[in-house]
């Protein structure tokens, strides 16, 4: 079982939606325990508006639920413009289950979201120069990844291009210019790292894992189809 932690709904249901286009039978899960019948388990934590202390609080909770449960890798959902408390969330994770560092991969290249130099850009604007500069709860006012991480003198985060030597702790942030890049880095993937970010690279992941991708609307998508998602809790 593939264990999911996102910060709302909306990020539980894209990643579910990735895992049946790859023929997993999908749960998203807003309270309460994994039905233990799914191949993908994603869990809502509803934290992107709460203070970094209690979205980390939760996002750790999710994570003990799912080791619990027996997930063979966990991964954390972002939003892909790393809104809400990420870098709390992930430290809280790390510490709950006992790992020194991160691959964060938020970036999705098919939309025009990239990292190149350390900085974000969409369609190669640079983040604060776009409509994300007045978010109402986020607004991006700066396009360095470390300031949208809103990274403090606690936190280690090293961004990185696909031919650096990866720092053995902290949030590593993988820079992505295309598909290409997505697939170096799902294929960085080890068990000592916890892996993070965004739908496509979620949707790598699965690719190196050997689970196959079915494109568009399939048999598994439908309500008579080989795949299943099912929402449990309130």
């Amino acid at each position: 079982m593939i264990g999911v932690i996102a910060d709302d709904l909306t990020g539980a249901a894209e990643i579910g939606a990735v895992g049946l286009r790859h023929g997993l039978r999908t749960e998203v899960l807003l309270s309460g325990d994994p039905s233990g019948s799914a191949d993908l388990v994603c869990v809502d934590t509803d934290s992107r508006s709460c203070p970094p202390e209690e979205a980390g609080r939760r996002s750790a909770a999710a994570a003990k639920l799912l080791a619990t449960h027996g997930a063979d890798w966990i991964y954390k959902k972002v939003d892909s413009v790393l809104r809400g408390q990420v870098t709390a969330e992930i430290q809280a994770i790390l510490r709950a289950l006992g790992m020194n560092r991160s691959l964060l991969i938020p970036a999705n290249p098919s939309l025009g979201r990239t990292i190149q130099k350390g900085c974000y850009f969409i369609r190669g604007k640079p983040i604060h120069e776009t409509e994300f500069a007045r978010d109402p709860e986020y607004p991006r006012t700066s396009a360095r990844v470390p300031d949208l991480l809103s990274a403090t003198e606690t936190s280690t985060i090293t961004v990185c291009s696909t031919e650096d030597t990866l720092p053995s702790h902290g949030i590593i942030v993988g820079q992505v210019e295309n598909v290409n890049d997505l697939r170096h880095w799902a294929s960085r993937r080890s068990k000592e790292t916890l892996v993070a970010g965004g739908a496509e690279f979620f949707g790598a992941l699965l690719v190196a894992a050997g689970h196959r991708h079915a494109g568009g609307p399939s048999r598994d998508d439908r309500p008579d189809g080989g795949g299943r998602t099912t929402l449990s809790g309130r």
